[in-house]
């Protein structure tokens, strides 16, 4: 690209990023459950083997607490939490299920701490006691809470990690076996810890090869096989649509501390789903051995975005990487 057209792709990008811009005054602030899910598309077919998108719906409020989602896991009894960078917590049925709860409120944290600790970038969650745990950008901390969202702790990494300040946790998720993986966006080295991050226990890094140029991890989750399934994205400047984002997903065994962590792309989302700023991931274990994902996507506060939710389902027996040819095939379709 040109860079005339750089310029003009950074300036219109700004312009859609930036809350004040767009935002209507008088707009209400407090918790709601005004919230309101249409369907806006059905199921249809990837191209990519095993894989098969079963909806997509789009969730809408008047109000300032909703939106700019930015991390997701599964909760029991079909319902989701999606966790925003201005300090929300989004928890919603399935929409695809007959309940309707729906509501958004503040997320509380560290008395003291509420200037610093409001950019949420990442979430993941033990499943048996329902603790859950919050990474959050600029300050370069992750926070412990109770199933009950009840404070329980905190450790800041600001001294432990170089990351800049627009580039933290981006990316977190506990596995099975007790360990935290943390990737920060953009970066080239992951943390590992060998249990619980608020206990104190020392990081050791790995190095992360990117499956895809230029994109960078915006969630993570793992599969009942172990392995970890990452959400990318990545800024789409080529103006092959808009909004400027393009979404791809990759698989990959759990990184190990001192090795190098290669994940490959299972689906190229283009042509998929509409283009969007997908940030927020979540898998929910099927009977029949097959998995749900949710993605939810990071509006930016912008009347030109929008918060969607997709579902997709994926059969790990039929899995194949995402051949070139079936990649140009999504492509063609957008």
């Amino acid at each position: 690209m040109s860079r005339p057209k750089r310029l003009i792709a950074g300036i219109v990008l700004a312009m859609i990023c930036a809350p004040g811009t767009w935002l209507r005054s008088e707009v209400p602030k407090s918790p709601t459950e005004d919230i309101s899910v249409t369907k806006i598309a059905g199921a249809n077919d990837t191209s990519i083997k095993g894989w098969t998108l079963e909806g997509i719906w789009h969730a809408e409020a008047y109000n300032l607490m909703f939106g700019g989602f930015s991390a997701m896991f599964a909760l029991q009894d079909d319902t989701l939490r999606a966790f925003s960078d201005r300090g929300t917590r989004f928890t919603l049925t399935e929409p695809d299920q007959p309940s309707t709860v729906r509501n958004v409120v503040r997320q509380l944290v560290q008395p003291g701490r509420a200037k610093e600790l409001w950019d949420i970038e990442s979430a993941t969650r033990d499943p048996e006691t329902g603790a859950y745990w919050l990474g959050f950008e600029n300050v370069h901390t992750v926070h412990r809470f109770t199933v009950a969202s009840e404070i329980d702790g905190l450790r800041d990494l600001d001294d432990e990690v170089d990351w800049t300040i627009n580039s933290g946790a981006e990316a977190m998720v506990r596995l099975t076996d007790g360990r935290f993986v943390i990737l920060p966006e953009g970066s080239t080295e992951g943390l590992i810890f060998a249990g619980d991050p608020v206990s104190g226990v020392e990081s050791q890094s790995f190095t992360y090869r990117n499956p895809a140029y230029s994109h960078a991890a915006t969630d993570m989750a793992q599969l009942p096989d172990g392995r970890v399934l990452v959400l990318l994205r990545n800024l789409d400047f080529g103006w092959h649509g808009w909004p400027p984002f393009e979404s791809k997903l990759a698989i990959g065994a759990p990184p190990q501390a001192g090795e190098e962590w290669a994940p490959e792309i299972t689906l190229d989302l283009a042509g998929v789903v509409p283009r969007e700023n997908y940030e927020g991931l979540a898998i929910r274990p099927r009977a029949d051995g097959k998995l749900t994902v949710w993605l939810v996507s990071d509006d930016n506060l912008s009347a030109f975005q929008r918060t969607l939710l997709v579902k997709l389902t994926f059969d790990p027996e039929f899995e194949e990487p995402a051949s070139d040819e079936s990649q140009t095939k999504q492509k063609a379709r957008k």
